[in-house]
């Protein structure tokens, strides 16, 4: 797949080539084309997109930031940072309504190369600008560029989508484990989630203080394979203790030895810090609880 962020890249720290990411579906569209170049056509749902970022688009973090002081924290998300400066991002696919996908990732890359460009994602996002005159005859929008330009990824050349739809966050390419972004505000909780699958995947929601935070959200990543999705729950939260409750709502049992679905909360960290009791096995329908406390004021 052109534009796939490779694992040796990401332990090299450096990506020497513009990337392939995803837009949402409310981010995709054009009143005046679905694409633009160097895609030749858009996908079959391009009528139903309500944004203004034609597939094939060209993204980029514009070359007089100073990636180092936009509080990028990890070798890979700085990496990841110099590759949309030095040679920008296409479109080449839409993720789900309310989500942007910075990278796909090469299927071996680490959980731990995940989790930290999970936690520079914000940062890049914050600084990522739609170049509007990037065409045939100005290829990176023309001027003077940060490193010479490279060509599209092969992906953009069709803008139709390549892998399944995930979201705001990094995958594992063809295993890809989803990232999900719910809420918004200054504080973040971000919670790991796996499951054991059985016809079909394990259903849940997330509530913090009980309120209800997101929709229902789905979980994909197998508990036995050591992966989980990360899922980024935002909010505006006082100082003290503040209660998240996990309801699970679809298990299945198939009988003794036959398999059961169940759901997982691998860990949790507020604000970078690991959540003590954030750990649940959730073996049945209903709700599991634990705390984070606050200290911010």
């Amino acid at each position: 797949m052109g534009g796939l962020v490779q694992k040796s890249e990401l332990d090299a720290g450096h990506i020497d080539h513009a990337v392939a990411m995803a837009v949402s579906t409310t981010q995709a569209g054009s009143a005046a084309s679905p694409y633009v170049w160097p895609a030749t056509s858009a996908d079959n749902f391009s009528g139903s997109y309500s944004g203004s970022i034609p597939l094939g688009s060209l993204i980029a973090i514009p070359k007089d930031v100073d990636l180092t002081k936009i509080g990028i924290t990890t070798s890979e998300g700085m990496a990841l940072a110099k590759a949309y400066q030095n040679y920008g991002g296409y479109v080449t696919d839409t993720a789900g309504p309310n989500t942007m996908q910075l990278a796909y990732l090469e299927q071996g890359a680490s959980q731990k190369q995940v989790d930290n460009l999970f936690k520079d994602i914000g940062a890049i996002r914050a600084h990522l600008e739609l170049v509007t005159n990037n065409t045939a005859a100005t290829p990176a929008g023309g001027g003077d560029h940060a490193l010479p330009s490279t060509p599209a990824p092969a992906a953009a050349a069709t803008a139709t989508a390549v892998v399944p739809p995930v979201a705001t966050a990094p995958s594992t390419g063809s295993t890809a484990q989803p990232s999900v972004s719910l809420g918004s505000g200054p504080d973040q909780l971000l919670l790991k989630v796996s499951q054991d699958a059985l016809w079909g995947d394990a259903q849940y929601t997330i509530s913090v203080d009980g309120k209800q935070i997101g929709g229902v959200q789905t979980a994909h990543a197998a508990h036995g394979s050591g992966q989980s999705d990360l899922i980024s729950v935002s909010g505006n939260w006082g100082q003290g203790d503040h209660d998240v409750a996990v309801n699970f709502l679809n298990d299945v049992w198939a009988g003794a030895g036959r398999g059961d679905r169940n759901l997982y909360v691998d860990s949790a960290t507020y604000h970078g810090q690991d959540v003590a009791g954030a750990h649940l096995n959730l073996q049945s329908n209903g709700a599991q609880h634990f705390t984070f406390h606050d200290y911010l004021v």
